[in-house]
């Protein structure tokens, strides 16, 4: 393990713990607004995302970082430590909102823990899995690649990504992207619903991203002859 590895994780269960509060939180304070949760959620992942970038790149969902890993731009022990502390950071911030919200809210929406609604568990399972591509491959495109746009714009473009999930997929699965989102909320309000859909689906959907944009956008270096 690197030195300063704690430093990273740390940071990265902040971020986790900030896109329960504020994510969630967004839905229980609107009542289940997709649109204003659409918002909440894409603000506090460019705010969080640009804030944890030096410290430990702001990934903050398991599916960011397993994608890193499996690219190899992420050693897999830091990996497997900084997921750990996403999910910790994670539950810390279901039962946080738990404690903040009054009952008959955070009862009623379950702490607004995602659920698959209106479509199959394999369809949420598929969409989820969609919209962590879009959401992974965004990452990969502005703030892995050298060419991205991450320098000049932070995290934004990535909070974008997130927001316009949300929009198209929050009605039917909660919009997750993360089994971090899923898994604080649901540890705090005891709601398992179909579980495995926001962990194959999103991981999956990670993974793919990642490496589609590693096999077919990155640039590679051209030795030329003599």
């Amino acid at each position: 393990m690197e030195a300063g590895w704690w430093r990273k994780a740390v940071g990265e269960a902040i971020g986790a713990f900030g896109l329960v509060v504020v994510g969630a939180g967004s839905v229980l304070a609107s009542n289940g607004n997709q649109l204003y949760a659409a918002f909440g959620h894409a603000f506090v992942i460019a705010v969080m995302g640009t804030a944890l970038g030096p410290i430990s790149g702001g990934q903050i969902s398991p599916a960011v970082t397993l994608g890193l890993v499996v690219t190899r731009h992420q050693k897999a022990d830091l990996g497997a430590a900084i997921i750990v502390f996403q999910l910790i950071g994670s539950i810390f911030g279901g039962f946080v909102l738990r404690w903040l919200y009054p009952t008959q809210v955070s009862t009623g929406f379950r702490l607004a823990t995602p659920a698959v609604s209106m479509i199959t568990p394999v369809e949420g399972m598929f969409l989820e899995m969609l919209m962590t591509f879009f959401l992974v491959f965004t990452v990969f495109a502005t703030a892995i690649d050298s060419r991205g746009a991450a320098k000049t714009l932070g995290a934004i473009p990535i909070g974008l990504a997130v927001g316009i999930d949300w929009l198209f997929g929050g009605g039917f699965t909660g919009a997750a992207m993360s089994p971090g989102r899923w898994i604080g909320p649901a540890v705090a309000s005891g709601f398992f619903d179909n579980w495995w859909v926001y962990w194959a689906g999103p991981l999956l959907g990670g993974v793919i991203a990642a490496v589609v944009y590693e096999s077919v956008f990155r640039p590679r270096t051209v030795v030329k002859a003599p």
